[in-house]
C-alpha cells in the first residue's frame, strides 16, 4: 500500500472560490428570523398591533406600555427537524431534535406620578422597562442527499477551477484545492492544449452530508409608555449575537481511467462564524376605538462585525476490495473578518378585540434584501467584499412577510392559532418559490397571577442544493424540503 501525506502552506487560494459565493448566502441567513419569542406569541404570530406580552420587549416595544404590573416569563423550546431531499432520483431523510431556551424576559412597571386632583386615566399613565433574551434563529439541522451521477464528477469541477486559475502543474499553489486534486490523480493536464481534465469516469456514486449548529440571538433593552390608554410608544436597543457552525462532507465513488482502478474521495468543508452587532427599534400602538389596535414598528439594520473561519481538505484512496494507494492532505484554513449590515424592516399590524373573548390580528413586514451590505473590517480583502456586494444586488430583492393569528378565550382557557409567510428574497428566475411558511397553534391557561402556555410551530421551506457547480455543464440539483417543529411551553 502506498501512503502519501501532503503538507501544505498556502491558504488563500484554497478557499477563495468557495468563500466568495458563501458570504452572500450567510448574509441572507442572518437577515431572516423566526416570529415571536414567548409561547403565546409564537402561537399567534401576528403581534405588531397586539401588545401586552413579553414578546414586545424584542418586538414592538410599544407593547410593553400595556403592562399594569411587573411580569417575568421563561420559555424553553424543544425543536426538531424532518428533512427530505431528492437527488438524481434518490430520496434521503434526516431527523433530529434539541432542547433550548427561546426566551427569558422581564418587564418592570412604573406608574406615572400624577398631581393631586388629576384624572388617573388621562395623560401619561405608566412608564415601563423591559429586559429580554430572545433566540431569533436556531441553526441546528442535518441534511443529506445521494445518487448515481451519469453526467459528471466533482473532478470536472476541480479541472474547471484549475484551468481557470492556473497554468501548468508547476504553477498550482501548494495547499490549494486544485493542487490537492492534481496530487490525488483526480485531474490531469493536457500540455499541448493547456487545460486540465478529469481522470474519472461518470456513473459515480455521490453522497453529500451537511451538518449545521448554533443560534442567532438578541438581548433587548426596551422602554414603553402609555398615554391615556389610547396611545402607546416604545423604543429598544438590541445586542445581537451569531454563532454558526457547519460541517460538510462530500464523498464520491467511481472509476479512475488513468489509474485503472476504483477510487473513493472525501472532500471536507467546515465553517465557524461568530459575530456581534447592535440594532434599534421604535414602535407605536394606537387605539382609535376600544376594540381596534393599530401598530407599527421600524427596526433598524443590525450592524455586525463577523469573524469567519473556513477549512477544507481532500483525501482519496484507490482499490476495489483493498486500499492499493491513499493520498491524505492536511486541511487548509482561511480566516476572514468583515462587517455586515442587514436590511431595515418596517412592520405594520392591526388587531380587533371581541371584548374579553379574544382577538384576531394581522401583520405585514417589508424587507429589502438587496440592501444587505458588506464592508471591510481591519484590513479585509476588498475584492471579497466587492464580489459579495455584487452578488447581493444580482440575487436578492425586496419581500413582503405576512402573519395572521387569533386567540379565543373560554373561561380560563385560551385557544390560539396562526399562519405566516416570509416572502421569497430571491429575484425570480423561474416559477420556483423559496418562501418560508409557518403554521402554529397553542393553548394557554390562567390561574390568578400565573399562566401556562404551550405552543407548536411547523416551519416549512423548499430549497435547492448542489454539491458543486460547473460553468458550461448542467449541474445536478438536490431538491430539499425542510420542516422544523418547535414546541414551546412557558
Amino acid at each position: 500500500m502506498k501512503l502519501r501525506v501532503l503538507f501544505s502552506l498556502a491558504v488563500i487560494v484554497a478557499a477563495t472560490g468557495e468563500l466568495h459565493a458563501q458570504y452572500s448566502e450567510d448574509a441572507l441567513r442572518f437577515s431572516r428570523s423566526q416570529w415571536g419569542s414567548t409561547a403565546r406569541f409564537k402561537a399567534i404570530g401576528a403581534q405588531t398591533g397586539v401588545g401586552g406580552d413579553l414578546s414586545s420587549v424584542g418586538g414592538n416595544p410599544a407593547g410593553i406600555g400595556f403592562f399594569t404590573r411587573s411580569e417575568l416569563s421563561f420559555t424553553p423550546e424543544f425543536s426538531g427537524y424532518n428533512n427530505s431531499s431528492n437527488y438524481l432520483g434518490q430520496q434521503t431523510i434526516a431527523r433530529g431534535d434539541k432542547l433550548g431556551l427561546a426566551n427569558a424576559a422581564v418587564v418592570f412597571h412604573s406608574r406615572a406620578a400624577k398631581p393631586k386632583g388629576a384624572k388617573l386615566d388621562q395623560g401619561w399613565l405608566s412608564f415601563n422597562f423591559g429586559l429580554a433574551y430572545n433566540q431569533t434563529q436556531g441553526f441546528d439541522n442535518s441534511l443529506g442527499y445521494s445518487g448515481t451521477n451519469p453526467k459528471n464528477s466533482i473532478a470536472d469541477y476541480f479541472a474547471e477551477s484549475a484551468s481557470n486559475i492556473y497554468g501548468a502543474p508547476n504553477t498550482l499553489t501548494s495547499g490549494s484545492l486544485e493542487r490537492m486534486a492534481y496530487d490525488n490523480y483526480l485531474i490531469g493536464y493536457d500540455n499541448p492544449g493547456g487545460y486540465y481534465f478529469p481522470e474519472t469516469e461518470v456513473n459515480n456514486v455521490q453522497t453529500k452530508n451537511d451538518l449545521r449548529f448554533g443560534r442567532q440571538s438578541e438581548v433587548n433593552f426596551s422602554f414603553g409608555a402609555n398615554y391615556s390608554n389610547q396611545f402607546y410608544i416604545g423604543a429598544s436597543i438590541g445586542i445581537a449575537n451569531i454563532n454558526y457552525n457547519t460541517s460538510d462532507t462530500y464523498k464520491e465513488k467511481g472509476f479512475n481511467v488513468t489509474e485503472n482502478n476504483d477510487y473513493e474521495l472525501s472532500y471536507r468543508q467546515s465553517q465557524l462564524t461568530q459575530g456581534s452587532g447592535i440594532n434599534g427599534k421604535i414602535g407605536a400602538i394606537y387605539r382609535p376605538i376600544p376594540n381596534i389596535r393599530l401598530g407599527a414598528t421600524i427596526e433598524s439594520p443590525t450592524w455586525y462585525t463577523i469573524d469567519d473561519s473556513y477549512s477544507e481538505g481532500l483525501d482519496t484512496k484507490y482499490g476495489k476490495n483493498r486500499v492499493d494507494s491513499q493520498f491524505v492532505n492536511d486541511d487548509e484554513f482561511y480566516d476572514f473578518t468583515y462587517k455586515l449590515r442587514t436590511p431595515l424592516k418596517v412592520s405594520t399590524g392591526i388587531a380587533y378585540f371581541f371584548d374579553d373573548k379574544g382577538f384576531i390580528s394581522a401583520d405585514l413586514d417589508y424587507v429589502d434584501y438587496s440592501t444587505i451590505n458588506f464592508a471591510q473590517a481591519n484590513s479585509g480583502d476588498i475584492q471579497v467584499i466587492s464580489d459579495n456586494n455584487k452578488a447581493v444586488i444580482s440575487k436578492y430583492t425586496d419581500a413582503i412577510n405576512f402573519r395572521i393569528g387569533a386567540e379565543y378565550k373560554i373561561d380560563k382557557l385560551m385557544l390560539r392559532a396562526g399562519y405566516g409567510s416570509q416572502g421569497d428574497p430571491y429575484i425570480p428566475t423561474d416559477s420556483k418559490s423559496f418562501k418560508i411558511s409557518t403554521y402554529s397553534g397553542g393553548l394557554g391557561y390562567r390561574i390568578n397571577n400565573y399562566y401556562i402556555d404551550l405552543t407548536y410551530q411547523k416551519v416549512s421551506s423548499n430549497s435547492e442544493r448542489w454539491p458543486y457547480a460547473l460553468n458550461n455543464i448542467p449541474t445536478s440539483i438536490a431538491n430539499v424540503k425542510v420542516i422544523f417543529g418547535n414546541r414551546s411551553p412557558n
